[in-house]
């Protein structure tokens, strides 16, 4: 097939033209412009978190005891709302920070590497808002490009309670001590190395009334390789260990136990009838038993003879284990 039988001589100059003016892009066909670009479904990213299935529980875990706390510190008990959990790069969500939130890197020790915990801007006003008696409403207005000393101190405290909860979270997995190394307002101000690694982010809105802002969990997922096996439900669960020095314990504290013992004579079977026409006086004849059912509880334990000892009715086991 020849050229002149795809483009005609008109529409090659008009292609040309178009090129030349740049309305006609010559880019590849490999390269992509505009918001889309090209994805990897087969990507390792996407199955980093099936590899850390409990994971998921601690996120669970931490999204709850955050509310709780959040609830006491300000008085007001706030919706929190997570979101899934996702894996992406580290570059691409540090490039998608506003210039103004409150950046907390952190570690969480005996793990190696850093973490952030950010609070986005809104959702300090918030917070300070509710936190002066307010209903917690961010401000409609701009704000300056900075925080203020109160602002300052609070996102640490904040931060600060978020750390203490996130560490209760891990504990059925390991020994975790989340500390924060350092606070900026500005992405572009981070000193942790950026690259494009892989980090597994938990995000959650936090609001009291209408206003809802949002605060990120980030950890490389480099971080977690030395506890992966941790994480993973699918590995043993060892059963536990007996204390042995309980069980002396208990077994003494058992015989030290006070129980009710009775021993039953006879039973009477009587009708509705017959019960309701008893008056006081009235005499209900009871056969001398062969055998004396000596009970603790509901629970017979002994059979036994009804007899006296020193003057006193008693009764002499002469069976005993019947369930």
């Amino acid at each position: 097939m020849s050229d002149d039988d795809i483009l005609s001589q008109e529409e090659k100059d008009a292609l040309i033209k178009g090129v030349e003016s740049g309305d006609v892009g010559g880019d590849s066909p490999d390269q992509v412009t505009g918001d889309a670009r090209p994805y990897n479904f087969a990507n390792r990213d996407l199955r980093l978190l099936d590899s850390l299935p409990r994971l998921q529980t601690v996120s669970e875990l931490f999204t709850t005891a955050s509310s709780d706390a959040i609830a006491k510190m300000f008085r007001s008990e706030p919706t929190v709302v997570a979101e899934p959990m996702s894996t992406r790069g580290q570059q691409d969500f540090i490039q998608s920070l506003p210039s103004l939130c409150s950046i907390a890197i952190c570690t969480l020790a005996p793990l190696p590497g850093n973490w952030l915990l950010v609070l986005d801007s809104k959702l300090l006003y918030i917070l300070v808002d509710r936190y002066f008696g307010g209903k917690g409403l961010a401000p409609t207005s701009a704000r300056a490009k900075q925080f203020t000393a109160i602002e300052d101190r609070l996102a640490r405290q904040v931060s600060e309670l978020l750390l203490k909860e996130l560490g209760l979270a891990f504990e059925d997995v390991a020994a975790l001590t989340p500390a924060i190394e350092d606070i900026q307002h500005n992405p572009e101000y981070l000193t942790l190395p950026v690259t494009n690694e892989p980090v597994i982010q938990l995000s959650f809105q936090i609001n009291f009334v209408e206003d809802a802002g949002t605060c990120h969990v980030v950890m490389p997922y480099a971080m977690f390789e030395t506890i992966k096996d941790k994480l993973n439900v699918a590995v043993e669960v060892q059963s536990p260990k007996l204390n042995e020095q309980w069980q002396p314990k208990i077994r003494a504290n058992l015989r030290e136990t006070t129980v009710l013992v009775r021993a039953e004579l006879d039973e009477l079977r009587l009708t509705v009838r017959q019960i309701l026409d008893l008056v006081p006086g009235d005499v209900m004849p009871i056969k001398s038993p062969d055998n004396v059912t000596v009970k603790v509880s509901d629970q017979t334990v002994f059979l036994g003879k009804f007899g006296t000892s020193d003057g006193h009715n008693a009764v002499k086991i002469t069976q005993s284990g019947l369930e």
